[in-house]
C-alpha cells in the first residue's frame, strides 16, 4: 500500500509539472538555452558628389559573456574537464566532473557554496586562455568577468576577421561555454585624414542598457544618424547544454534593413587638394589656425571645407570643432562688402564716387581713424580696392546705424546659414542701441563684430549672384542602397539683398582689387577675372585685447569675375612669417591663388583669359614645356 501510495504521488507530480507547469518550467528552460540575437543594420554609406566612398560600415566581432550561461554547471564542467584531462594526461568527462560537485553536496557543501566553487574555477578558467589573446593583465580581466552577475560582459570589441577565427578555435578547443563572438559593424573611413570636420564622428550611445551601439555624435555622422541608421533584426537561437548552436531549432527570424546613403555636395578630388595646400601653408606660416571653404555660388553648394588643426577619423585625436561653421572672427576688410553693397544698393555711391580719406586720419567725432597709407581723394572702388578704413566709414555714415545693421542682417550675420552640419554659430550683429561713434566705424572696416567664415563666404555669394543671398548646403541627396534619391535638400530661393546694379558695382570694385594699386594682386593666376577682396584684422585675445604684431588674415574671391562659377575663402589666424608683410594679400592671397589654380583644372572651369595661359606657356623654356608636356599625357589630359 505505502509503495503504491508513493507511485500516485509521483505519478500526480508528473502530471502537474508536464501538464499544469509545462508554460512554467518551459519559459525557465527558454531562458537558459535560448538565446535572442540582435542583428545588426549595415549603416548608410557616406559618398562625394562624384560618388567616391567617404565612409562605410566594416563586420567585427565583440566577444561577450553571457553571465547566467557561464554560471551553468554543465558549461563549467565542459570546460573544466577539458582543462584537467590537458594537465594529468588522463581523459576526463565532464559527467565525470559534474559527479565530483555533485558528491560535494552529500558530504556536506551547500548548493551555493559549490556553486560559487565551481564559477571560480571556471571564471579563471575563462581568465587563464584569454587574457594572452587579448593581450590585457590578468588581474583586469578577472575584475571584468566579476564586474556582473546578470546580463552580459563585453570582454573585447572591433575584433576583425583574422583574429575572429583564431579566438573561435580557441573558444571551440577549450569549451569556452557561455562566451560568443557576436557579429556587429563599425565605421571604416577610407581616407581618414581628410574632410573630417565635415564627416564628424561615432561614438557610443549613452546609457549602460546600449553598450556597442553607436550613433553619430558630430557632423553628417549625426545629422543624417537617423537616416543611415537602418532598422535592426533579431533571431532566436537553441544552444545545448555544450552551448553549441541547435540550427534545426532556430526560431523567429526577422532580417534587418539597411541604411541609406548619404551623398554630399564635396568634390572629393577639390577637397584633398585644398588639404595638401593647407598643410603647405601650416608648414611655412605655422599659424594657430587656418579654415578655407570652396562653393558654387549658383546654388551654394560646398565643393570642399577644411581646417587646421583637424582630428583623425579613425583614433578620434586632435580637435574635433569644426572651425568653418562654428569659430567666429572678426573679419576685418572682407567685410566691407557690407558697406559699399548697401551704399551702392541704395544709391548713394557709384564706383566712381569721390571719397575724401582726410590723408590717412580721422578725428572729427571724438574717435581717431587711422588708414595705412594717407589717403586724399579717392573714387570709391579705389577705397574699396586699397582697403582704406575711413573710406569705409564714410560710406557705412551715409546709410546711418539703423540700415547698416540691416544691410548686415540681410547679408546673412547674425543668424545661422542652416547648413547640414553641427554646431553651427549664428555669430553677432548687435542692436543698435549698444552702437556709439567708435563701434559704427569699427563695424564699417569689420571690427565689433563676429561671423563664421561660412556666413563671410555666403555673404560674399550675393554679389557673385547678382545680389541674391543663396543658403548654402553640403547635401546632395539622401539615397537607398539601390541609388534611389528619396531625399534631395530644402533649397531656398535666393532672397535679394542688393539690386543687379548694386552686385555689378561690387563686382566692379572687387576686380579692382585685383589690379595696379589693389591689395590682392598675388593671389590672382593666369587665364582667369577674379574679383575678391582682402582682410587684415589685429587677433583680439580673450582676457588681453588686440595684440601688437599678431593678425587674422584672409582672402576672398570668385572667378570668372563676370560668370562666377567657383568662390572660396583663405583665413589665417596667426600667421609667422620673417619677410613677409602679415597681410590678408601677402599671405592668404598665395594661399588662394594655389587652390585656385588646382580647383580650375579639377573641376574643368573654362578660363575667360585664355590669351594669358598662352602666354604663360611662351615664357616656358623648352626643358620645363617639354616635363609639362609629358606630365599631362601621362595624367590623360
Amino acid at each position: 500500500m505505502a509503495l503504491t501510495g508513493g507511485l500516485s504521488l509521483l505519478s500526480a507530480r508528473l502530471v502537474y509539472v508536464q501538464v499544469v507547469d509545462h508554460e512554467c518550467y518551459s519559459l525557465q528552460a527558454k531562458a537558459k538555452y535560448v538565446h535572442k540575437e540582435t542583428l545588426t543594420p549595415s549603416r548608410g554609406r557616406i559618398l562625394d558628389r562624384n560618388g567616391e566612398l567617404l565612409a562605410r560600415n566594416q563586420t567585427v566581432y565583440s566577444l561577450v559573456v553571457d553571465c547566467f550561461q557561464v554560471r551553468d554547471m554543465g558549461v563549467a564542467c565542459l570546460a573544466l574537464a577539458k582543462e584537467e584531462s590537458e594537465r594529468t594526461g588522463k581523459p576526463v568527462s565532464a559527467r565525470a566532473m559534474k559527479r565530483r560537485y555533485e558528491r560535494a553536496i552529500r558530504i556536506g557543501k551547500s548548493m551555493e557554496s559549490r556553486t560559487d566553487e565551481l564559477q571560480s574555477l571556471y571564471l579563471g578558467r575563462i581568465n587563464e586562455v584569454l587574457a594572452p589573446q587579448l593581450r590585457v593583465p590578468k588581474h583586469e580581466l578577472a575584475k571584468l568577468l566579476k564586474s556582473k552577475d546578470k546580463g552580459e560582459i563585453v570582454l573585447a570589441k572591433y575584433i576583425e576577421d583574422d583574429f575572429y577565427r583564431d579566438l573561435q578555435d580557441i573558444l571551440d578547443e577549450n569549451r569556452l561555454g557561455g562566451i560568443y563572438l557576436r557579429k556587429g559593424e563599425r565605421r571604416f573611413y577610407p581616407s581618414p585624414l581628410a574632410l573630417t570636420h565635415v564627416m564628424g564622428y561615432m561614438g557610443e550611445r549613452d546609457g549602460e542598457e546600449n553598450v556597442g551601439i553607436y550613433e553619430g555624435k558630430e557632423g553628417i555622422e549625426k545629422v543624417f544618424n537617423d537616416a543611415m541608421t537602418g532598422t535592426a533584426g533579431y533571431r532566436y537561437i537553441e544552444r545545448d547544454r555544450k552551448t553549441r548552436e541547435i540550427h534545426a531549432f532556430r526560431g523567429e527570424e526577422q532580417l534587418p534593413v539597411a541604411g541609406n546613403n548619404v551623398r554630399l555636395t564635396i568634390d572629393m578630388g577639390l577637397q584633398v587638394m585644398v588639404e595638401e595646400k593647407m598643410e603647405e601653408a601650416v608648414e611655412k606660416f605655422a599659424p594657430e589656425k587656418i579654415t578655407t571653404i570652396w562653393m558654387d555660388p549658383r546654388n551654394g553648394e560646398v565643393l570642399a571645407m577644411a581646417s587646421r588643426p583637424h582630428f583623425d577619423l579613425e583614433s578620434r585625436k586632435g580637435i574635433r570643432r569644426n572651425a568653418a561653421v562654428s569659430d567666429t572672427y572678426e573679419p576685418g576688410s572682407t567685410f566691407k562688402i557690407v558697406a559699399y553693397g548697401a551704399a551702392y544698393d541704395k544709391g548713394l555711391i557709384t564706383p566712381t564716387s569721390p571719397i575724401f580719406c582726410h590723408w590717412g586720419k580721422y578725428n572729427l567725432e571724438g574717435f581717431v581713424l587711422n588708414d595705412h597709407h594717407p589717403y586724399g581723394e579717392l573714387s570709391a572702388e579705389m577705397g574699396f580696392a586699397k582697403s582704406s578704413n575711413i573710406s569705409a566709414y564714410m560710406v557705412a555714415r551715409g546709410l546711418n546705424k539703423d540700415l547698416f545693421r540691416h544691410y548686415i542682417s540681410e547679408f546673412g550675420f547674425g543668424k545661422k546659414t542652416g547648413i547640414e552640419l553641427t554646431a553651427e554659430s549664428a555669430g553677432i550683429n548687435s542692436k543698435v542701441s549698444t552702437w556709439n561713434a567708435s563701434s559704427f566705424s569699427s563695424k564699417a572696416m569689420g571690427y565689433s563684430v563676429a561671423v563664421t567664415p561660412l556666413q563671410m563666404i555666403t555673404a560674399m555669394g550675393v554679389i557673385a549672384n547678382g545680389g541674391g543671398y543663396q543658403a548654402p548646403t553640403i547635401l546632395k541627396a539622401v539615397e537607398t542602397q539601390e541609388g534611389k534619391v528619396i531625399q534631395r535638400p530644402e533649397r531656398k530661393a535666393q532672397t535679394r539683398v542688393i539690386s543687379q546694379r548694386a552686385a555689378s558695382y561690387m563686382v566692379r570694385s572687387m576686380k579692382k582689387v585685383m589690379g595696379e594699386g589693389g591689395t590682392g594682386s598675388k593671389g590672382a593666376f593666369p587665364g582667369y577675372t577674379i574679383a575678391a577682396k582682402t582682410g587684415t584684422a589685429r587677433k583680439n585675445v580673450e582676457g588681453v585685447g588686440y595684440v601688437t604684431g599678431r593678425y587674422v588674415v584672409s582672402f576672398m574671391g570668385f572667378f570668372p569675375a563676370d560668370d562666377p562659377q567657383l568662390m572660396g575663402i583663405v583665413i589665417v589666424d596667426d600667421p609667422h612669417a620673417t619677410g613677409v608683410n602679415l597681410y590678408g594679400g601677402t599671405i592668404a592671397g598665395p594661399i588662394f591663388a594655389e587652390m585656385g589654380k588646382g580647383a580650375v583644372k579639377l573641376l574643368g572651369i573654362t578660363p575667360d583669359k585664355p590669351e594669358e595661359l598662352r602666354d604663360e606657356l611662351n615664357k616656358m623654356d623648352p626643358i620645363e614645356l617639354t616635363n609639362r608636356n609629358d606630365a599631362n599625357g601621362a595624367a590623360g589630359e
